[in-house]
């Protein structure tokens, strides 16, 4: 009935990184990738993966990141100050922290896992920018 917890390690598995950020490396500045990256050391500024591409980022359990992530896929194990984008999935692990704002298509917290800012479904807002509006005031036509 019940799962057992993946860890960030077996989560990582099927995946490939053409990029790795080493947990002795701090970066600074904005950076776009065309492919995917792991995180395991600090960057400052903001990831990016090229429109289009199905790049992921991961931030792993000691990285810092200290800047906005857009992405297809967010993998998130360590700390993030800044928003979250992710046109497909962000996916935080049970010691992920998160300082800012998250919008996903599909999302997945695990227990212990902390978010301070707003999550937002994109399916969601996305349906509500399309609805009709409401052209009626006080039961009026306008």
């Amino acid at each position: 009935m019940f799962r057992k917890k993946k860890k960030f390690e077996e989560t990582l598995a099927v995946e490939s990184f053409k990029t790795l950020i080493d947990v002795a490396t701090t970066m600074e500045g904005r950076m776009n990738f065309a492919n995917s990256v792991r995180i395991d050391g600090k960057v400052i500024g903001d990831l990016l993966v090229d429109p289009g591409a199905a790049g992921i980022i991961a931030v792993g359990p000691n990285a810092e990141v200290r800047g906005n992530i857009d992405a297809h896929r967010v993998l998130v194990a360590g700390k993030v100050h800044g928003n979250i984008h992710a046109a497909e999935s962000v996916h935080l692990m049970s010691s992920a922290q998160v300082s800012g704002d998250i919008s996903y298509a599909s999302l997945s917290i695990e227990c212990g896992a902390r978010v301070n800012g707003l999550l937002v479904d994109l399916a969601k807002d996305e349906a509500t920018r399309n609805a009709p509006q409401d052209s009626t005031r006080n039961g009026e036509h306008a």
